[in-house]
């Protein structure tokens, strides 16, 4: 079934949500009668819908122009409420949803048969996370069901992070988007598939495998669990969103440097418009700085003081950037590990494996 050509819709814009019961109410009952909803997350914003009704589902993809073998995110707001979309909980996934629920982990398990292919991309396994946002949690609640809910941006282009980067994308695309302020962590959640004593992450994130590890160690039921890293699988049906297709990108062609040697890179792209993204010394900790470009055509230089800032800032930078009409885009490589591991996932995507 092919998905019907995206109709512009009128957006209701709701600031301050979670304090305005009224608004609430009306996302909600927006949910329920098969409309799309963006909502913030601690991760990125999301574009909501009733997971239980594939007419609303399948307007997702043409509100993105998203495929539709990729699978989508399935949001409750409980632990108690996993068991409406898994058809088992295994007690290894019980487990880690009680370690990092409500938070940035994914669990894909087998799903029951009323879950709409739609959300699985026609696989017998489903995609579930509790979100920390309250505003998530209050929406999925006063809803009364479980929200899919993938990034709320054209499908490829950078998440967005702020309401001001949703709105960009999303207005005229959905029926109502929420401000519920910047995200916490600004990259997408960690995905894991839980296979007997096995766990393989699909997705890296802010739940990292270091943490993963760590947990299991201290259960003395899983500490002899495997952790299996499958995010370079290139699944022709993708058990996870972010496994299969180009993601993440800003209009300008990203490429990846080790280091950021200002003439070289001069050099490198003559006559052309760059933005830099540099990974500074931690200073100037929470806030995104710009510096001086050494270009004299109002190229962009953003500086993010850690590995955690840059993944928390990397779409507001992509989004900067855009802004800017940068025509290309040279980002530091970080450090493997830790969130450095999420962070250089998504640049990688970004640039499609470009490097100078």
């Amino acid at each position: 079934m092919q998905d019907k050509p995206h109709v512009p819709r009128h957006t209701l814009i709701f600031k301050n949500a979670l304090e305005n019961l009224e608004a609430l109410s009306q996302a909600a009952n927006i949910i329920r009668a098969g409309g799309l909803v963006v909502m913030p997350t601690e991760t990125v914003y999301g574009l909501g819908a009733n997971a239980m009704d594939d007419a609303a589902v399948r307007s997702i993809f043409s509100a993105k122009g998203r495929p539709q073998d990729n699978p989508l995110i399935a949001h409750v707001a409980d632990i108690a409420d996993v068991g409406v979309l898994a058809a088992s909980i295994p007690s290894l996934a019980a487990y880690l949803f009680s370690r990092f629920s409500p938070g940035p982990l994914t669990i894909v398990l087998q799903k029951k048969p009323e879950v709409p292919d739609s959300v699985c991309a026609g696989l017998a396994t489903v995609a579930i996370r509790i979100p920390e946002h309250p505003l998530a949690r209050a929406l999925i609640r006063a809803a009364g069901v479980p929200i899919v809910a993938p990034s709320a941006n054209i499908s490829g282009r950078p998440s967005p992070t702020s309401f001001t980067m949703a709105l960009a994308d999303m207005d005229g695309r959905a029926d109502a988007i929420l401000d519920g302020g910047d995200c916490k962590h600004g990259l997408e959640s960690t995905v894991i598939a839980v296979e007997g004593d096995t766990l393989r992450i699909l997705r890296p994130g802010a739940v990292t495998s270091e943490m993963l590890r760590e947990a299991l160690l201290e259960s003395d039921l899983f500490k002899a669990c495997l952790i299996l890293d499958a995010t370079s699988e290139e699944n022709h049906k993708p058990s996870s969103p972010g496994m299969k297709y180009a993601h993440y990108q800003p209009k300008a062609q990203v490429y990846i440097a080790q280091r950021i040697d200002q003439d070289s890179i001069t050099d490198i792209f003559p006559h052309k418009k760059v933005g830099l993204i540099v990974l500074g010394d931690g200073s100037s900790q929470g806030r995104l700085e710009k510096t001086a470009p050494p270009y004299p055509d109002g190229s962009l230089a953003l500086r993010v003081a850690s590995r955690t800032e840059y993944a928390r800032l990397l779409y507001r930078c992509f989004h900067l950037m855009d802004e800017a009409g940068v025509d290309v885009i040279v980002a530091q490589e970080a450090e493997q590990g830790g969130i450095g591991t999420a962070l250089m996932n998504r640049l990688r995507k970004a640039s499609s494996g470009r490097k100078i």
